[in-house]
């Protein structure tokens, strides 16, 4: 009776914690509000992204723009982004989960440069993005949209 018991037991709190897990993962789907990073405006906001989940990994999109008209191209962007509209571009890529965070790159369009990037989850609504070039990063907020 007693290993029955514990089996039972057991088996809930598997199943409790590992729903837990699972839900934790998708901490990062959603719309998110980018806030301008430089300038008479900086704080303010500057687009939309939305986070999802593709093949095993995480990527975003910009989904609406704020500060620019909705036909803006990416004029500093290189290769295949050149001259493309910044509305529905992928600027995160290839995010992947690692403990307590998930690694990927993000596209800056204001300058066209690619740097790799780390998203921690501060709450439910609330994401640190952390850019890094070599040894220089710089980190700012960003928050879930409504």
């Amino acid at each position: 009776m007693k290993k029955t018991l514990s089996f039972l037991i057991i088996s809930i709190l598997l199943f409790a914690f590992g729903g837990l897990c699972a839900a934790a993962d998708e901490a990062i789907v959603g719309v998110w509000s980018l806030p301008i990073l430089k300038g008479n405006d900086k704080g303010k906001e500057r687009s939309h992204v939305e986070i999802y989940a593709q093949g095993g990994a995480y990527f975003g999109k910009i989904v609406k723009l704020t500060t620019v008209p909705p036909d803006t191209v990416c004029v500093k962007c290189k290769r295949d982004k050149k001259d493309k509209p910044l509305l529905g571009m992928v600027i995160l890529r290839d995010l992947t989960k690692e403990p307590g965070q998930y690694a990927g790159k993000i596209l800056e369009v204001e300058e066209g440069k690619e740097y790799k990037c780390t998203i921690r989850p501060v709450s439910k609504d609330k994401l640190k993005l952390t850019a890094c070039l070599m040894f220089i990063c710089e980190s700012h907020y960003w928050t879930r949209v409504e």
